[in-house]
């Protein structure tokens, strides 16, 4: 028996053959299966595609920074994995950033024959890089970002030896990024190691424009933009401003230079003319237009109203019916109406809701904690942008990235706390947007690990931890989320247990993790560490919920599904561990009868497995019991135990052997 394939769901080309990696176990009477070794998803690194866009940059417009000998660095690089002679198939691009190392490596591994369909970024669903779980199927290329992973363990070094030879019996590539501090394999390992250097960040630009817009090479010469690019500009800012040139109006250099400065000239002027008292509600009305860009008038008027209480100022009398209409304040903010009448600021001038914010962030530090109350009041329940609360979460990940932004993650933290509805809603959307985000992910990830350990977490944060493992972060880093639910889950004060159970609950609905998080929480109930036990065998007990129907099958699966058997047997081992774990013995006796009860479970899917869990456990703590059921036990109940009880009391009954005397011999008998 093997499985094979590609993609979340099953290791990446990954095979074990039967004779080798199978157990051929007795579980009661003629319930004889072939177990394979299930290998869980994620314990190969899942790959996603690279955006096609990129990869067209990376193959027309990439700019080879000399070397040694005044050969390109990124050739020479590619020399190795292409070389007939002494070939390697995995490589490192170390510097420091601003140096191009994507870009690079994905012109790497396009000059060195990879497909573009078969490049992928991996996806670190990990808490510390193993190099067996590198995935290296065959005729692929990855590309491996470890720049925020610090300082890294003597194991990975010398496992990548390993992962070479197979990533070489696979025709597989592997391109890792570092950066100069953390890359140190010392003598644990010999990966070829490239060296990189920022390319001049003009000649980075000149190269985008020539392949997206040939005819404006010149602008970058030309006043206002000849002065933005400098030798310390980075080659992202670079790709950056050539982006903005090649989709910018034939007369838009100026609009270019504002949005490439984030438009803080545009800004320093509008709040420099709009400073009078009687101007604080057209700078509340362009704050809630940043915050809520693209969005009904009605709610980001409402929201203006709402911060300008907030500092302080005064109701008119009237209501909406005093002051100016609204097309005189959407001009006096430059903000638009697009779509279907929603509000603006970025139609005509892109980038500037995002601008308004980090100007105002920088310049009013004195106005961080009110701007954060603020968001939390209009996103709260019956708030009047709490259809809005994913838009207002991403905004302030983005002010948690700049100076000061540290308050953000700690305000979010407070406010868990306090058990505020409203404040706890944008806390956990914030902490989750931060815990996927490419630069915030690292250190918020790090920091729920830290919280599910602590003794002294608080309830209200345990569950926050829980709640935000159940949600994105659980769907792109489920390894992740599972090790801090695990954690959550082998508390001896239960702080989060309802929280935990509905966490994986939610997880094990998503169909390509239904499998595997299955045979996670298993390996965590045969665990031989009491802790991580108990966690799983609870855990398993969630799952088996039959009210909630997350995991538990209603209808036989396909003939042709090569998982449906691998299926039985993890629920087989699921429920044995539950019974013996003294913590879980009467509550999976429990649900186990809930099994036999409902008829929401065909005979087919569940008389087999409940045959095989008690097979040969019928003098246990429980069993009798189980069979008998109670005076409340349905009829179809009744039939069911009745059936299992004479299955399982001839499985213990010995064959019928024939009577002969001592010494006689029994021949067949004579024709």
């Amino acid at each position: 028996m093997s499985f094979g394939g590609e993609g979340y769901g099953t290791p990446p080309s990954q095979k074990a053959q039967a004779s080798d990696n199978a157990n051929v176990t007795q579980v009661g009477g003629n319930y004889t299966r072939h177990i394979h070794r299930y290998e869980r998803s994620w314990q190969y690194l899942r790959g996603v595609s690279v955006d096609a866009a990129e990869l067209n940059l990376a193959e027309h417009a990439f700019v080879d920074v000399a070397g040694a000998g005044g050969s390109g660095r990124a050739s020479l690089a590619a020399g190795r994995l292409t070389s007939p002679h002494e070939r390697s198939h995995t490589l490192v691009l170390c510097g420091q950033a601003g140096t191009g190392r994507r870009t690079t490596a994905l012109h790497i591994l396009l000059k060195a024959g990879v497909p573009k369909e078969r490049i992928s970024w991996l996806v670190l669903d990990w808490d510390q890089p193993r190099s067996e779980q590198i995935p290296h199927t065959p005729g692929h290329g990855f590309i491996l970002d470890l720049t925020s992973s610090g300082r890294l363990d003597d194991d990975f070094y010398t496992g990548l030896t390993d992962y070479q030879k197979a990533a070489r019996a696979d025709e597989a590539f592997l391109v890792i990024l570092a950066d100069e501090h953390s890359w140190n394999p010392r003598t644990l390992t010999t990966v070829p190691t490239t060296h990189l250097v920022r390319p001049p960040a003009q000649q980075v630009a000149a190269a985008h424009l020539r392949h997206r817009a040939n005819g404006r090479v010149d602008w970058l010469a030309s006043p206002p933009l000849d002065t933005l690019l400098t030798e310390a500009s980075h080659a992202s800012e670079a790709a950056r401003l050539a982006g903005l040139i090649a989709g910018a109006d034939q007369d838009g250099k100026d609009a270019v230079k504002q949005q490439f400065t984030e438009w803080h000239t545009h800004l320093e002027e509008w709040f420099e003319e709009h400073s009078a008292e009687d101007d604080l509600r057209e700078r509340a009305l362009l704050m809630a237009a940043a915050l809520l860009e693209n969005t009904p008038p009605a709610t980001v008027l409402g929201a203006a109203d709402k911060l300008f209480e907030e500092v302080g100022g005064t109701p008119r009398p009237g209501g909406a019916l005093a002051g100016r209409d609204l097309s005189a304040r959407l001009g006096a903010i430059k903000a638009t109406m697009v779509g279907e009448e929603c509000l603006s600021l970025d139609d005509e001038r892109h980038g500037l809701s995002e601008a308004v914010l980090k100007y105002v962030w920088q310049q009013r530090p004195q106005l961080r904690g009110v701007l954060l109350e603020w968001a939390s009041q209009i996103s709260a329940p019956n708030g009047i942008a709490v259809r809005h609360l994913g838009r207002i979460a991403e905004r302030l990940v983005q002010l948690s990235l700049l100076p000061g932004g540290s308050t953000v993650q700690r305000v979010m933290s407070g406010w868990i706390e306090t058990g505020r509805t409203g404040h706890r809603q944008l806390a956990i959307g914030v902490l989750e947007t931060m815990a996927l985000h490419p630069e915030t992910g690292p250190g918020v990830r790090r920091l729920l690990y830290q919280w599910a350990q602590n003794k002294n977490i608080s309830g209200e944060l345990a569950s926050a931890v829980a709640e935000i493992c159940s949600g994105r972060l659980g769907q792109r880093y489920p390894r992740v989320a599972l090790t801090r639910l695990r954690i959550l889950a082998s508390r001896t004060d239960d702080l989060a247990g309802e929280s935990v159970a509905k966490a994986v609950r939610t997880l094990a609905k998503a169909p390509e993790q239904r499998l595997p998080v299955l045979s996670e929480i298993i390996q965590w109930a045969e665990s031989g560490e009491s802790a991580t036990r108990k966690a799983g065998t609870t855990s398993f007990l969630a799952l088996t919920d039959i009210t909630d129907n997350a995991l538990v099958p209603s209808a036989p699966e396909p003939a042709d599904d090569p998982t449906a058997d691998m299926t039985d047997q993890l629920f087989v081992r699921g429920w044995r561990a539950a019974l013996e774990e003294p913590s879980t013995a009467a509550a999976a006796h429990t649900r186990l009868a809930d099994w036999l009860n409902s008829p929401a479970l065909p005979d087919t899917l569940l008389m087999p497995i409940a045959e095989a869990v008690l097979s040969g456990r019928l003098h246990g703590v429980g069993a009798a019991d189980l069979l008998v059921g109670t005076s409340s036990t349905p009829d179809l109940g009744r039939t069911r135990r009745k059936t299992l009880f004479h299955r399982l009391i001839d499985e213990q009954t010995p064959p019928a052997a024939t009577a002969s005397t001592p010494g006689e011999d029994i021949h067949p008998p004579q024709t």
